[in-house]
């Protein structure tokens, strides 16, 4: 049978009719995906690097994971997972490019009053959904959307404390400052590790796309702290100030203005959001590590 003629679906419904058996990769060893790998450098056929050829290997692969006879080689689900994974999308660029985009949650679409307003927010929603559904074939020849959740627990399980996430588009800051009233002070943060922190931050600048900043670095200070070094929940947020606003910009603008809203406009501006948790973080930052800044004519120095 031509492969452009496997009924693609019928193997992914089927693969994934066992999907709760996965644990989220908690039971697999570097070990074990170092033998998947060497099971799929012998079974490799294909040498082109092409779209066409790259959805070959993906329908070869499910052909060869929906096959009862090879259980004894790959035991578990987790096991199979990893090796469609590694076969097809070893750089997992489905999870990477989902990081990248900025996708309102049908909830949140479903709060707006507005009909209209609705209904656009629907399409443009489906709209982001069609560019990365492209971005992702255009790079791995297939799309598969039950692989992301997936790809995000495998990156979590084996690549997250050794590969830095550049470009994150959508990312729960407010939920991240939710956190900042639990941080009273930096007093415990010492002036030596904070001279670390400084290098920490300045090395990730170097490698992070302006536009991705500030969800950039709630993402590295969340999901990636351990990478980063950062061990409590107040280095945390100094880095995240170090990273976003060294110069502490945002504290600036908010003495500079009388006004909430203008003060918000000029921050979202500059910044491309804003938190006032971000003001009271800056000001204790500002007390502990620069207490003679003079941020503005409006700053209280000691």
């Amino acid at each position: 049978m031509a492969m452009g003629f496997v009924p693609i679906e019928h193997y992914k419904t089927k693969f994934y009719q066992k999907e709760n058996q996965s644990k989220r990769f908690s039971e697999l060893t570097e070990e074990n995906l170092a033998n998947i790998s060497k099971k799929i450098y012998k079974k490799e056929e294909i040498a082109e690097d092409t779209k066409t050829a790259k959805l070959d290997r993906y329908i070869k692969t499910l052909l060869y994971l929906t096959n009862p006879n090879i259980h004894s080689d790959l035991k578990t689900y987790d096991e199979r997972l990893a090796y469609l994974i590694l076969a097809t999308d070893p750089e997992l660029i489905t999870f990477k490019e989902f990081l990248k985009i900025h996708l309102p949650s049908i909830s949140s679409i479903s709060n707006i009053e507005n009909q209209k307003e609705r209904t656009m927010a629907l399409e443009e929603r489906h709209q982001i959904l069609q560019q990365f559904e492209t971005a992702v074939r255009e790079q791995i020849g297939f799309y598969d959307v039950k692989l992301l959740k997936f790809e995000e627990q495998f990156f979590k399980r084996f690549y997250s404390k050794k590969e830095l996430i550049t470009q994150v588009g959508q990312h729960n800051e407010d939920g991240f400052l939710l956190l900042a009233g639990l941080v009273d002070s930096f007093d415990n943060i010492t002036d030596e590790r904070f001279k670390e922190l400084i290098e920490t931050a300045q090395a990730w600048n170097t490698i992070i796309p302006d536009k991705h900043k500030t969800k950039t670095a709630t993402y590295s200070a969340t999901k990636q702290k351990d990478l980063l070094g950062l061990t409590t929940l107040t280095e945390q947020f100094a880095f995240y100030i170090l990273a976003v606003d060294p110069n502490l910009d945002m504290l600036r603008i908010y003495e500079e203005e009388s006004m909430i809203p203008t003060t918000q406009e000029r921050i979202e501006e500059t910044f491309g959001y804003y938190n006032p948790a971000l003001i009271t973080l800056e000001k204790k930052y500002h007390q502990r590590f620069c207490p003679d800044k003079k941020v503005s004519i409006w700053t209280e120095t000691k």
